[in-house]
C-alpha cells in the first residue's frame, strides 16, 4: 500500500533497528577499512601481518555467518546478538590492548565472529512482517550503511587524535548502546 515507505520511518522499532545496525555495521566495516593499518601503526607489525590480521578477520567473520543459522535457530536472535557483540567487543579490546601475538590474533578472530551476524539478521528481522518489509528494509538498510560513508572518516578523525589503533575503541563503545537496542 502507498505511504507505507515514508511511514516506516516514523515507526520506532524500525528506526530503533536502523540505529542497531549502524552500530553492527561499524563494527564490521571498521576493520575492513582500518585493521591492517591499525596493525600496522599501533602494533608495529609488518605490512604483511597487517594484512594476513585482515585476512583473519574476514575468515573469521564468514565462519560467522556459516555458523550464525545454527545459534539463531538454537538460542534465538537476541541473544545470538548479545553474544556476537560481546565476542566483538571483547574482541577489539583484545586487538587494541593485547601484550602479545596471540592475545591479538584471538581479538582478530572474536571480532570476526562478533562481527558476522549484526547486518543480516538486522535485515531479516525488518522483513518480519512481509507485507511492510520492503519499506522497513530500505529503513534499516539506509540507517546501516550510514556507517559506510561515515565511519571510516570518523575513526580517521579519531586516529589522528589517538591512533589508529585506539581508535577502534569507539566501536567496543558503540556496542553497548546498540546491545540495548536487540530486543
Amino acid at each position: 500500500p502507498r505511504g507505507w515507505g515514508l511511514a516506516a520511518w516514523r515507526e520506532p522499532r524500525t528506526v530503533l533497528s536502523g540505529l542497531m545496525v549502524l552500530a553492527l555495521a561499524l563494527t564490521e566495516g571498521s576493520a575492513n577499512d582500518w585493521l591492517a593499518i591499525a596493525l600496522v601503526d599501533g602494533h608495529g607489525v609488518a605490512a604483511w601481518m597487517g594484512v594476513a590480521g585482515f585476512a583473519v578477520f574476514v575468515s573469521a567473520m564468514t565462519t560467522g555467518r556459516f555458523l550464525g543459522a545454527t545459534l539463531l535457530d538454537r538460542f534465538g536472535r537476541a541473544a545470538t546478538l548479545w553474544g556476537t557483540m560481546a565476542l566483538a567487543a571483547v574482541g577489539v579490546l583484545l586487538v587494541v590492548y593485547g601484550a602479545n601475538a596471540a592475545l591479538i590474533v584471538t581479538g582478530i578472530v572474536l571480532w570476526g565472529v562478533g562481527a558476522s551476524l549484526g547486518f543480516p539478521v538486522g535485515m531479516s528481522a525488518a522483513a518480519d512482517d512481509p507485507v511492510r518489509a520492503p519499506a522497513r528494509v530500505s529503513v534499516v538498510s539506509t540507517i546501516g550503511y550510514t556507517a559506510f560513508l561515515t565511519g571510516p572518516p570518523v575513526l580517521g578523525f579519531i586516529g589522528d587524535r589517538v591512533g589508529a589503533l585506539h581508535a577502534l575503541l569507539l566501536i567496543s563503545i558503540l556496542l553497548i548502546p546498540a546491545a540495548l537496542l536487540v530486543p
